[in-house]
């Protein structure tokens, strides 16, 4: 009865452990993503809403 227990829990936390850490990768590449988005005027005016409420954007 032990022994099943403790590999049910092992085979629980196995799953647990792939799903966080495929969670924290996609995070860190959606994030790698917007930053790279963000680089380009067209697509910064969209995303950000304070770009469109100064005027132009990259003026000093």
């Amino acid at each position: 009865m032990r022994s099943h227990y403790n590999e049910r829990y092992r085979r629980f936390s196995m799953r647990i452990e792939k799903a966080i850490m495929i969670g924290i990768a996609v995070c860190m590449i959606v994030l790698a993503a917007g930053e790279l988005l963000i680089q380009y005027d067209p697509v910064r005016s969209v995303l950000i809403e304070t770009e469109r409420l100064e005027g132009v954007s990259g003026a000093p």
